[in-house]
């Protein structure tokens, strides 16, 4: 195996956390929320806890996601693979306590809605785990973006509004899908940024299987596509005012220059915290723009 050439500093507390990745829950989330008082359905309660729990899950996916990490340590020498090892063991940890938090809330949350809410949640959790966890590890067989999708996006918009509301309505899958394909877009700007690591180590990527370019190229589809998208939206009668996402494009501009650097350039490790500036202030106004 080449030499491990990965960066032990991404395994620090703070870092691990992944920050600018709040956006995914915080959005979906939130514009589930936000979708369920629409239709007269709030509840406070209900709305804050819903939203402490995509912020706790996601805070524990992003933790538990360098676990599979450990493999590669266990083959080198030295104090350094050890502490490493021991960080991301920590991490791992913290990943559970974070999960063990945010299902108490769903168990609350289940015994005020029903129980099909607790078998959505399951279907969250284990789809969250999985991202990394085996036997499935979705980032490895090159399922992480379509993943994200489903599980980060889609349903936790759905179970947000279903968890506030009491309700389940199918059409709040259809308008999930802008804030859906951002999640997407946001764990392939990772893959892209990590395509050199992740080639030398065999880490099967979708960026890695499908090769760079054309792996630029979707991440340019996914954040440009979300605008006709919000528009075809409002003129199905779903979105009440699609202008307000217009505010967001031109943050779009530094992303997609970056796309054009080369994998090795220092700069690429910008294109996940600026597509994440970018997901929340999009994200930001299209829920005003469902208002």
């Amino acid at each position: 195996m080449d030499t491990l050439d990965l960066n032990p500093d991404k395994y620090r507390l703070v870092r691990a956390l992944r920050p600018f990745s709040y956006s995914v829950a915080l959005v979906t989330c939130g514009l589930g929320v936000v979708l369920a008082y629409q239709q007269g359905n709030g509840n406070e309660l209900r709305a804050l806890l819903v939203i402490l729990a995509g912020v706790l899950l996601q805070a524990a996916s992003n933790l538990a996601n360098d676990h599979a990490d450990i493999a590669l340590w266990k083959q080198q020498p030295g104090e350094l693979a050890k502490q490493v090892i021991q960080q991301i063991k920590l991490n791992f940890m913290l990943a559970g306590i974070f999960t063990f938090s945010a299902c108490l809330m769903g168990v609350w949350l289940v015994k005020e809605v029903g129980w099909p809410l607790l078998m959505l949640g399951i279907i969250g959790v284990a789809g969250g785990y999985f991202y990394t966890g085996e036997p499935v590890n979705y980032k490895q067989r090159g399922w992480g973006v379509p993943a994200v999708f489903l599980f980060t996006g889609v349903l936790m918009v759905s179970v947000a509004y279903y968890a506030v509301g009491g309700v389940w309505d199918s059409i709040i899958a259809w308008i999930s899908v802008p804030v859906s394909l951002l999640a997407s877009a946001l764990i392939l700007s990772n893959e892209i940024r990590d395509y050199l690591d992740d080639t030398s180590h065999n880490i099967r990527t979708l960026t890695v299987r499908i090769g760079l370019i054309k792996a630029k190229s979707l991440y340019a589809l996914l954040l440009l596509s979300v605008f006709p998208l919000s528009f075809l939206l409002y003129w199905l009668g779903e979105l009440s005012n699609p202008f307000y996402i217009l505010i967001a494009l031109p943050l779009t501009i530094q992303p997609l220059k970056l796309l054009g650097n080369r994998a090795d350039d220092a700069e690429m490790v910008r294109l996940p915290h600026l597509t994440g500036r970018f997901f929340m202030v999009f994200g930001l106004c299209f829920i005003f723009s469902v208002l």
